[in-house]
């Protein structure tokens, strides 16, 4: 609904609409009453202006071949990204089998959110950030449209030593930087930035807001009471943590697979504001170390925390369910057993070349 009235909104040429958030909560509830449940409260457009360009080709279409297309392309793309982490044998059907049955698949077809879009542009890009570095820069390059879950996208390409692709995922930005100056314009960008750094009450009170009813660290401190400085610093931790072990994934010698579980783990880590959608990361993070661990001795612990993480959508958001809170500790335990696994051990899994791992021996 808010993608397919911002790109309707692009064809007007009424650029203030994506500036107004009651007016654009308005025409939501005008023009979507079908559809919602309860009129929305306050529900602005917030995405920085080049994400405008992701919604404008749909807006060509009636809305709802609008979502059902996007959906269907997004979910198709993220299939076909995952197909590349698939290893050959029976265990093949675990990763897109994992996938099409975590919760967070279902809030994302609920929301129609672009949930299956980010997971593909990542999965694919990691994959291919030796093989066919330009490639996986243009795609992870364009997560730019997520921007919250992309900033540890050049921590990873930078301990990889990805220097290409890291080059072309900053041109990729830059193009959609000098693109959105042209398409929608100079002016969308000074508004933009300007509901953002004025202070603007009711934009803040959207953002906090949205926060709340999100499952990031932030939010799990404040269901448990914490003041709101305390939490944003906790949010500050998380996200240096979150660097780190992106950091030390991407240098040591893990399975690929697993570098990029901890990777998925850790953008939903730092992200200042996410959703039970954005959460089909560790969704996928789960599975691939599912996956991973049938090439060893099967290890508990290590499953289950990856089936924990997998599942814990099902009890989020905090603000419905507060013994989600517990959520970051899972993903936290999960990339800390990846990354404290014996020397040894990875060293053993390099040498042999498991089955598991997209990048052979």
């Amino acid at each position: 609904m808010v993608f397919d009235t911002a790109g309707h909104a692009y064809f007007r040429r009424d650029f203030s609409l994506l500036l107004d958030g009651p007016r654009f909560t308005e025409i939501l509830n005008a023009t979507h009453t079908p559809w919602l449940r309860d009129k929305l409260v306050f529900h602005p457009w917030v995405y920085p202006p080049y994400t405008l360009l992701l919604a404008i080709p749909f807006a060509l279409l009636p809305w709802w071949l609008n979502y059902v297309s996007f959906q269907l392309l997004s979910f198709a793309g993220l299939m076909a990204a995952l197909r590349l982490w698939q290893p050959k044998g029976r265990a093949g059907w675990l990763l897109p089998a994992g996938v099409i049955l975590c919760p967070a698949t279902a809030f994302t077809i609920g929301a129609g959110q672009n949930s299956f879009f980010s997971a593909a542009l990542v999965t694919a890009g990691i994959y291919f950030m030796h093989r066919r570095p330009r490639l996986a820069g243009f795609l992870l390059g364009l997560l730019a449209f997520k921007p919250q879950l992309a900033v540890l996208v050049p921590i990873a390409l930078a301990a990889a030593g990805a220097w290409i692709a890291f080059a072309a995922a900053s041109a990729t930005v830059a193009a959609l930087l000098a693109f959105s100056l042209v398409v929608p314009g100079v002016a969308l960008w000074q508004g933009w930035l300007h509901l953002f750094l004025s202070g603007d009450p009711a934009f803040h009170t959207w953002v906090n807001a949205g926060r709340i009813y999100g499952q990031s660290v932030f939010t799990c401190l404040r269901t448990l009471g914490v003041p709101d400085g305390a939490a944003n610093i906790g949010q500050l931790l998380a996200v240096l943590f979150a660097a780190v072990c992106v950091w030390l994934a991407f240098r040591r010698r893990l399975p690929p697979a697993e570098q990029l579980a901890v990777l998925l783990c850790s953008m939903i880590l730092a992200a200042a504001h996410v959703g039970n959608y954005d959460a089909i990361m560790l969704g996928i993070a789960g599975m691939l170390v599912l996956q991973q661990g049938l090439a060893r001795p099967f290890r508990s612990g290590e499953a289950l925390l990856a089936m924990l993480v997998w599942a814990s959508t099902a009890i989020n958001p905090p603000f419905i369910f507060k013994i989600s809170v517990v959520t970051p500790l899972f993903v936290m335990a999960l990339m800390a057993r990846l990354l404290t696994r014996s020397g040894s051990e990875v060293d053993v899994n390099e040498g042999q070349g498991s089955a598991l791992d997209p990048l052979g021996p």
